[in-house]
């Protein structure tokens, strides 16, 4: 069960995300929900910030999901271990969550981690908390190098129009 962990926590982190970031307005472009993956557009139709899986609940703390142009967006992931044993120990990179988000079109954080194995106890009803963070990362030759540099530099979560 453990070594699934770092792989659930990004599948969650990316579903939550995907979810809470989506709106069902058009974006400045003209651009509808037309354009965006079916999948997409079918998590952001109903978001769900807790999900339970093999033994953790995984929540996504953010107090709104619309967000005006060049306000910072505030959030965290909280994990409650709900298992049955009074502990359980996990293995994964040092990063416990890695933040994934996309518009469901272009843009793209795909986060990183490193690939060491860590030792992690929990105990039963322990929540940890992880801020966001970003992570990723892009290649210099890409047309968008310059706006990926830039969003990586600012230390808060401020997403272009539309996404």
């Amino acid at each position: 069960m453990s070594r699934r962990l770092p792989q659930f926590f990004t599948a969650v982190a990316l579903l939550l995300l995907i979810c809470a970031c989506g709106s069902d307005k058009s974006g400045e472009s003209g651009e509808t929900e037309e354009t965006i993956h079916p999948v997409v557009t079918e998590k952001m139709a109903e978001p769900k910030l807790k999900h339970k899986f093999d033994g953790f609940e995984m929540k996504l703390n953010i107090d709104k999901t619309d967000f005006k142009i060049g306000e910072p967006i505030e959030l965290s992931a909280s994990l409650n271990y709900i298992g049955e044993e009074d502990a359980i120990t996990v293995w994964g990179p040092r990063s416990k969550v890695i933040f994934t988000l996309t518009d469901g079109k272009e843009f793209d954080m795909e986060g990183a981690s490193t690939m060491d194995l860590v030792p992690l106890e929990i105990a039963q009803g322990e929540t940890l908390e992880f801020p966001f963070s970003k992570s990723g990362g892009y290649d210099s030759d890409d047309p968008d190098a310059e706006f990926w540099k830039k969003f990586y530099a600012e230390k808060e979560l401020l997403l272009p129009a539309g996404t």
